[in-house]
């Protein structure tokens, strides 16, 4: 994708100094990156138009889509980037607002380095400013009513706004409360329940939230039509699953059979015509009224079931058939196992077209197996595709205001209080560390800074009403940027997750102690790994090993939101 630059490449220290120079590259190296996304920041940020080699071209404000699509050459903004990745992964938003602070905490070190202040001074007095603002936070939250869908709605506008003009942001805002008040169940968000699907054509407004589990039929059957004069909608449905190919098996090594005789070819039709029809006898058998079938179905077995009313769809996604088993009961197995006791029942079994294309939406019937599915919608797929990833913030966002019970003010509000009070308890830590400490709340006010300057407010001036709201006992004061003032962000409406503010924050003081603890890069060979302990062969998958599946929610299959 677009070429990154972010800075020189460190050289190879010596003995004259050359970890000043060595730090220099990655402090200017991380922060470059950070200043490549901070006008993205806020309702008012502006977009990056990111074009790869080959020509593409994607538009987006989002940070996250931005870091992931460069091409990072300096391994201390690769450090960076890490950090917008596990922004991105553990809380799903705040992206932009962690690579700004952690680039901000790094120019705020380099004047401290400047005057001879020690980088284990500046690391530890950022240590405590993080740990003392992961508790800081924990008393400037607003109490969550799970039932609020209004209360919800503004937690989800908070995440869109500035992505669509104010007709998209509450139609996209109720739809992710919709989805989320889908799958919630006792306090939880189960992301197990949703599975989304991306059709382009039409309009973003015709995204909808379905009951059930929708299957793209496009991409289950790629070359066969499914007969016209099958039902369209089947009531009390048997479904049988089958995790293998409704097909004949090749020899090992060979792509066609060459009977010798005429004897041989029809021994070999009637084998293949038994073979097909044992299996549509055994779907028949067992009561099948819809198949799944993981892998490919061959022409004769499809005809032969669409002639018993059976409705046959190949290639069902692996992730798929396991939510299939999840809602109907039933299990994924081979022919050979398939019996009456290992299909799964459906309330309803729904064919209908979305777009060009036709889906099969099936639902449980029973509450505790319901699946929902979202349907994102546009006119190109890029559209549809940037649908699919805000609702995907505000399912983060959502998940968190309602499992976690609090939320906290917006607009700048938080930073700018954080800053307060961290400024008002330097002067009781001991030594250098204070000054760091002092530093650490100048960073957070990078915040409010930048949400003033893209919404073209004078930031000097924005902070000082800021700090003087916060000063009078406003803690939630933050800014409205289309009335250009200082409000209460939560009567705003402005209010973001709890964790998600933490982990921003945390995210971003730990990539700059990281960066600030090195003193210089040093190119290494891979030269002689056969005479030691190759260690990446060694490691079992960790935790971070997860798979990520393209179509159905990725938490489903390893992406945690665990915290």
């Amino acid at each position: 994708m677009t070429q990154y630059a972010a800075g020189p490449r460190s050289p190879v220290s010596d003995a004259s100094g050359g970890d000043d120079a060595g730090r220099g590259s990655n402090l200017n190296a991380a922060r470059q990156l950070a200043e490549t996304v901070r006008t993205t920041l806020g309702p008012k940020g502006l977009d990056k138009m990111l074009v790869s080699d080959d020509g593409r071209v994607v538009v987006t404000n989002d940070g996250a889509s931005i870091i992931d699509r460069l091409d990072i050459d300096h391994p201390a903004a690769r450090l960076v980037a890490e950090v917008a990745d596990q922004q991105s992964f553990k809380a799903g938003d705040g992206t932009t607002t962690a690579v700004v602070v952690a680039g901000e905490l790094l120019h705020e070190a380099e004047s401290l380095l400047e005057r001879g202040v020690h980088p284990t001074s500046v690391t530890a007095g950022y240590g405590l400013a993080a740990e003392r603002s992961r508790d800081l936070l924990g008393e400037l939250t607003v109490p969550v009513d799970p039932d609020d869908d209004d209360l919800l709605r503004d937690v989800a506008r908070t995440v869109v706004t500035g992505k669509w003009d104010a007709e998209a942001t509450d139609f996209l805002a109720g739809l992710a409360v919709d989805a989320v008040g889908a799958i919630e169940r006792d306090g939880r968000v189960r992301f197990e329940r949703i599975t989304r699907k991306t059709v382009p054509g039409g309009s973003f407004s015709d995204s909808a939230v379905v009951e059930g589990l929708v299957i793209d039929l496009e991409e289950s059957s790629t070359d066969v039509v499914t007969p016209a004069d099958l039902p369209r909608e089947l009531r009390d449905a048997t479904v049988a699953l089958v995790d293998e190919q409704l097909s004949i098996d090749e020899p090992t090594g060979m792509g066609a059979v060459n009977p010798e005789s005429y004897e041989d070819y029809r021994s070999f039709r009637e084998y293949e015509r038994d073979v097909y029809d044992g299996y549509v006898a055994r779907l028949v058998d067992v009561g099948a009224d819809v198949v799944f079938c993981q892998q490919s179905i061959d022409d004769p077995v499809r005809y032969g079931l669409a002639a018993e009313g059976i409705l046959a769809v190949e290639r069902t996604r692996r992730d798929e058939l396991y939510k299939l088993a999840r809602a109907t009961g039933g299990q994924a197995v081979a022919m050979e196992d398939l019996t009456r006791a290992t299909v799964g029942r459906a309330g309803r079994v729904e064919r209908r077209p979305v777009g060009s294309t036709e889906v099969v939406v099936v639902t449980a019937g029973f509450d505790e197996f319901d699946q929902v599915s979202l349907l994102c919608r546009g006119g190109t797929e890029h559209v549809a595709e940037e649908t699919r990833r805000v609702l995907d913030d505000c399912f983060h966002a959502l998940k968190f205001a309602i499992e976690d019970g609090v939320l906290v003010p917006g607009a700048g509000a938080v930073e700018v209080e954080l800053a307060r009070r961290l400024r008002d308890e330097s002067t009781e830590v001991a030594g250098r560390e204070q000054l760091a400490v002092e530093r650490f709340a100048t960073a957070l006010e990078a915040v409010p800074r930048t949400l003033a300057r893209t919404a073209g407010m004078d930031p000097v001036d924005a902070l000082v009403g800021l700090r003087a709201a916060h000063d009078d006992g406003d803690a939630r004061a933050g800014l409205d940027l289309d009335a250009r003032a200082v409000v209460d962000a939560a009567d705003l409406g402005v209010l973001e997750p709890l964790y998600v503010k933490r982990r921003a924050i945390a995210g971003a003081a730990e990539a700059a102690n990281l960066i600030l603890r090195i003193d210089d890069t040093i190119p290494v060979t891979r030269e002689g790994e056969g005479h030691g302990h190759d260690h990446e062969e060694d490691h079992e998958h960790g935790p971070g090993d997860l798979v990520h599946s393209t179509e159905g929610y990725p938490w489903a299959l390893g992406h945690s939101m665990g915290h």
